[in-house]
């Protein structure tokens, strides 16, 4: 097919349209890996020019129709590529695929909306529309996380319990699935980072609760259980690592804190007037005697106490 480039003669409207089908459809072959050859960047150019042209020209403006085709590609790619490799996925292999298929999915959208970006100067802001560039975690986040966010907290929360109980998981992935969480949350979306925070603060309690009242059941002495409480909160420490958000490591440790230090502060009281503290531990009692939470950590500890 000519191009204008090639003539130097204006291509018809029809062959504008043509074109940009036939980029689209080219695209999704791409995508799925089938042995087509990549775009050029001047074939990227273009296509944008086509569409560029048939928006701005005075007749009959094709912005709306052209909006409308790229949110019907990623929604068409969802359901036909995306949706069918999540179901009957569990655990792990379920937190892999939303990894791997986000990841695809968005590289297919964006070598899309290379062709439509023009649209995110005007038409979409002109009229409070959703931007073409957000569309993609949009339309991933309402029919993908909405409908799979329940099994995928279940597997993450499932995940860091085995790594608790000593057994080698995939941080990294951890890593990535919530940092996915935050991308797709926010702009008047569910916040599903938020979500998985409040869940997991509230397992943590419920676990070094639990935790706690086996040691002293098992009546430690004030020493060992300090010496329990600290290899606990090294260890936390280094696995909240995998939270993509700083401020999540430092609510683990208030919690955990609190339900081990803060809450038997008067037991303390009472097992070192009746027992003493060895001489090596005094440096443990030090740094755990006088613990204190600022307002915004209680308030947080409180919240994820009570779930």
């Amino acid at each position: 097919m000519k191009t204008e480039m090639d003539t130097h003669t204006p291509l018809t409207l029809e062959e504008r349209l043509k074109k940009i089908e036939n980029a689209i459809a080219r695209k999704k072959l791409l995508a799925d890996g089938q042995c087509v050859p990549p775009f050029t960047t001047a074939e990227n150019m273009e296509i944008y020019d086509c569409v560029f042209k048939l928006c701005t020209q005075k007749r009959t403006h094709y912005s709306e129709q052209f909006y409308e085709k790229y949110l019907n590609c990623l929604e068409e790619r969802i359901m036909e590529k995306v949706i069918p490799r999540l179901l009957g996925k569990h655990g792990t292999a379920l937190l892999k695929e939303v990894a791997h298929s986000w990841s695809e999915f968005k590289a297919f959208a964006d070598s899309i909306y290379k062709f439509f970006q023009y649209l995110d100067r005007f038409y979409a802001p002109r009229r409070g529309l959703l931007l073409l560039a957000d569309a993609p975690k949009h339309y991933y986040g309402r029919q993908v996380c909405e409908s799979l966010y329940g099994k995928c907290q279940e597997a993450i929360i499932n995940l860091i319990a085995e790594d608790r109980e000593g057994k080698n998981i995939d941080r990294n992935l951890l890593n990535t699935v919530l940092g996915l969480f935050i991308a797709l949350g926010g702009n008047g979306t569910t916040n599903y980072y938020e979500k998985f925070e409040q869940i997991m603060l509230a397992e943590t309690a419920a676990y070094y609760c639990e935790l706690s009242m086996q040691w002293w059941f098992w009546h430690d002495s004030l020493s060992s259980y300090l010496r329990k409480v600290d290899w606990c909160l090294v260890q936390e420490e280094a696995r909240a690592e995998a939270y993509p958000c700083e401020t999540t490591k430092a609510k683990v440790l208030e919690v955990m804190k609190y339900i081990l230090l803060e809450r038997n502060a008067k037991r303390w009281a009472g097992r070192q007037k009746a027992n003493g503290v060895a001489a090596e531990d005094q440096e443990l009692l030090s740094k755990y005697a006088c613990l204190s939470l600022d307002m915004d950590s209680s308030a947080s500890v409180s919240r994820a106490t009570d779930l």
